[in-house]
């Protein structure tokens, strides 16, 4: 019972002191928390007192910051305004005594320019009066004058030329023209020079011979009669001789006399042509502007066809400003072919030679494109007369057999040589296959006889027409043919020209077919090998063969109809 008593008042100390070590630890916890609570609070306070007053100071001084800066900004602002005002005030300033001098400048070099012109065009005229003179003292007129034509139309166009540059302003840079114009007086003076002194020449030539007949007159006695019946023998001989000479060069068989005359002469103009161009054409700094001037040649000639009127006056109109001297867009840039002594030149003889060179590379693959291209030939061989006799001569150089000339191999000339003189090309050492060249000169006949047929605008009158064409079938067929290229190029020049020399000729060119029809085929027939095939003489036989049948020779397929621009 004690140990129940004492047992049961143990447990209720341990119980009493557990409810106070639990109430203690309660304490302490309360307090640490409102300690730390209180700390927290205190310190909010204190941070609420101190943090508006740093605050306020940080603002002043932020302020003041400010304030002088933006102060100091306006200020700058003000000397960069006052700065660009008086650099503004300096440039309108600079630049109205550079546009003055310019200005003062550009009104001297106009009157410089004017004055060099008129010191050319007085200089220009006293020349031409001089060579017309010399021209009418020429002796033996006819005849020697033609020789040297090249020449004197050369002047003419030059003259035009002098005409154009004098009478155009260049606002931009006045003195350009002055010293074209002096370059082409100068070239006009050199070729009137050379013109002169061949006129010299041959009036002494024929004084000489006037004087050697005088003397050989008044020197005359009369001789005994045996001696005077030798002489009149030995002068009959001689002038046999003579006759004999002249006859058989006449009746060479690979060319006739006069046609041989002209071919030597337009050749050796040609020659003479490409020489005074060959300082330009040589000349490595003048590369860039020979670029040009070769696009200015070479684009509108490859855009020649028969698409519209308004076109092919298009490309007319390009070319013949080119050989006029005018300035002429090539791209992004502006050339003139005068803009260096030998430009207009090298314009002139490129363009007249790969006119030509069209007969054998796009008249070859398209026949039709003959008659566009030859219809502006003829427009610029109206107004540029020395573009014509180029023409004419790259004509003959490239196709012999349009002189009519069967050219014979000289003394020591190779193969290769004489048939390349004959139109023929070589590729590695190889000459060209027959079939090939045929083709080519075809191209190059149809390109000639679509010349002979064009009409010019305005009813100006050819200058190498139908009555060319007639003497050309003539003297063609006074030679012996050839096998295949006499047949060839009879069936391609009839073809394009016949139908408008049997309207401008009637009976007289009826006479002459007839003539080829029957005389002139059967030798063409003795010349072509057997078992050769004969392509070109098959073709002349079916083409005469036709005509016989239908009566007359039909019109060219893509001839230009009338007013077609």
């Amino acid at each position: 019972m004690i140990m129940q008593l004492f047992e049961l008042k143990e447990a209720q100390r341990s119980s009493v002191a557990s409810s106070f070590m639990k109430k203690m630890e309660d304490f302490k916890e309360s307090s640490r928390r409102n300690d730390d609570e209180e700390c927290l609070r205190k310190k909010q306070e204190l941070e609420e007192r101190l943090v508006p007053k740093t605050e306020s100071q940080i603002d002043v001084e932020m302020t003041i910051q400010r304030l002088q800066n933006e102060a100091r900004l306006r200020i700058q602002q003000k000397e960069d305004q006052i700065d660009k005002k008086l650099r503004e005030v300096q440039s309108i300033q600079e630049k109205e005594l550079q546009e003055d001098l310019k200005k003062k400048t550009l009104e001297l070099q106009i009157v410089e320019a004017q004055r060099r012109k008129g010191i050319c065009s007085e200089k220009l005229e006293l020349m031409l009066k001089s060579l017309d003179e010399s021209i009418i003292s020429c002796l033996n007129k006819e005849s020697f004058l033609q020789t040297i034509q090249m020449k004197i139309d050369r002047v003419t166009a030059l003259k035009n030329q002098f005409q154009v540059v004098a009478n155009t302003a260049n606002n931009a840079d006045p003195l350009i023209n002055a010293t074209r114009s002096e370059n082409i007086v100068q070239q006009i003076e050199d070729l009137s020079e050379v013109i002169k002194e061949d006129i010299s020449k041959n009036n002494a030539a024929v004084h000489e011979k006037v004087m050697l007949a005088k003397r050989q007159a008044q020197s005359t006695v009369p001789a005994p009669a045996v001696k005077q019946e030798q002489q009149n023998d030995s002068s009959n001989h001689s002038e046999k001789k003579t006759n004999e000479t002249d006859e058989g060069y006449e009746d060479l068989n690979f060319v006739q006399r006069d046609d041989l005359l002209l071919y030597s002469q337009l050749q050796s103009e040609l020659s003479q042509y490409e020489s005074s161009a060959a300082a330009f054409t040589n000349d490595l700094s003048l590369k860039a502007l020979r670029f040009e001037l070769q696009k200015a040649v070479l684009h509108p000639l490859n855009e020649i066809s028969d698409l519209s009127g308004q076109h092919l006056q298009d490309k007319l109109d390009r070319l013949a400003s080119l050989l006029r001297g005018n300035a002429v867009n090539v791209g992004s840039r502006v050339v003139r072919a005068t803009e260096h002594p030998g430009g207009l030149e090298y314009c002139t003889n490129l363009l007249a030679r790969r006119m030509v060179s069209q007969g054998e590379d796009q008249v070859n693959v398209n026949p039709k494109a003959a008659f566009p291209i030859a219809a502006v030939i003829t427009e610029l061989w109206i107004e540029f007369p020395i573009f014509g006799r180029l023409v004419l001569a790259h004509f003959y150089r490239q196709c012999p057999y349009l002189v009519p000339y069967y050219a014979p191999q000289q003394e020591g000339q190779s193969n290769e040589d004489y048939y390349k003189s004959l139109g023929y090309r070589y590729s590695n050492g190889k000459v060209e296959q027959q079939p090939a060249y045929l083709k080519r000169m075809s191209g190059v006949v149809r390109l000639y006889a679509a010349i002979l047929i064009s009409l010019p605008r305005r009813n100006q009158p050819h200058p190498h027409g139908l009555e060319h064409a007639w003497r050309y079938l003539a003297s063609l067929l006074n030679l012996s043919p050839r096998n295949d290229i006499t047949a060839a190029i009879l069936v391609e020049f009839l073809s394009v020209a016949g139908h408008a020399m049997s309207k401008e000729y009637g009976k007289q060119f009826q006479k002459i077919l007839h003539l080829i029809c029957t005389e002139y085929f059967s030798m063409i027939r003795n010349v072509t090998p057997k078992g050769s095939g004969g392509g070109p003489v098959t073709r002349l036989e079916d083409f005469l063969q036709e005509s016989i049948t239908k009566g007359g020779i039909p019109p060219p397929a893509g001839q230009l109809p009338l007013r077609f621009w």
